[in-house]
């Protein structure tokens, strides 16, 4: 299991705070306590409104990497993400290759130019998408796009895009469902969910185990990776113990730790 952590993300009042306030270090102490709670890559998400984002993005990717020696998944507009890209030590990852056509293409190509893998995000222009069929529509259509640009399917990791549970009850077998269609459809990509989707809008205490048993749910189907907070201590060594399991990994009684 890849994990990416999920807490650099504009909507986190910490994170709004530190940008606001031009003050980085809360932000540099997120990322590190990701990487040290075992995250393989961190999500910086700016989303699409945030004033300056172009240069606050490339002060983050710039800052973050001189603590943190993980890739940075980059979320944004077109224009923040390849702010960033350009910037960016080593591979990143580009997040949120949707179904709109313009988004699309711009992403893609940034992906090629830059050399980056991609998150595509089985969704349309607008809204959740309806069922497995019409997820597999629009991932075709991603990985078309991108193996036609030269990028290899082993560097796309497909989202079937998690619906809150509280609004679709049907949310962990569409994409449980998705996940096998993904691979099957389309060998050699990985897959990938934004695991805290499921549980948004219910209580502290059942968002976690709901997430916990999500991810073993789809663990058991193949998924590859997850954005996720490493740093919740249930969640955390449940994306730890799949690692051991799915990974022929050498067990040891303090695999915890690593």
């Amino acid at each position: 299991m890849f994990v990416i952590g999920e807490n650099i993300n504009v909507l986190n009042k910490t994170v709004y705070e530190s940008i606001v306030s031009a003050d980085l270090s809360p932000i540099i102490s997120l990322a590190v306590l990701q990487a040290e709670s075992g995250a393989d890559a961190l999500d910086i998400n700016l989303g699409p409104d945030l004033r300056d984002g172009e240069t606050i993005m490339k002060e983050l990717v710039v800052s973050i990497q001189r603590y943190v020696d993980v890739p940075l998944c980059l979320n944004g507009t077109g224009g923040i993400i390849e702010a960033g890209l350009s910037v960016h030590k080593g591979r990143a990852i580009i997040n949120g290759v949707t179904g709109d056509a313009e988004r699309m293409e711009h992403l893609l190509d940034l992906a090629r130019g830059f050399n980056a893998c991609i998150i595509g995000m089985t969704i349309p222009g607008r809204g959740y998408p309806e069922g497995t069929d019409s997820r597999c529509v629009i991932a075709a259509d991603i990985a078309g796009q991108a193996m036609r640009r030269g990028i290899d399917v082993s560097d796309i990791y497909m989202d079937p895009v998690l619906s809150p549970l509280a609004a679709s009850p049907d949310a962990l077998p569409d994409a449980v469902g998705s996940i096998h269609a993904f691979k099957e459809m389309i060998p050699g990509v990985k897959t990938l969910v934004g695991l805290s989707n499921i549980s948004q809008g219910l209580s502290k205490k059942n968002r976690r185990v709901i997430n916990n048993t999500a991810l073993g749910v789809m663990a058991g189907a193949g998924l590859d990776a997850a954005i996720l907070n490493p740093a919740d201590g249930m969640v955390g060594e449940t994306s730890k113990t799949v690692k051991l399991l799915c990974r022929s990994g050498v067990y040891c009684d303090a695999y915890l730790c690593g």
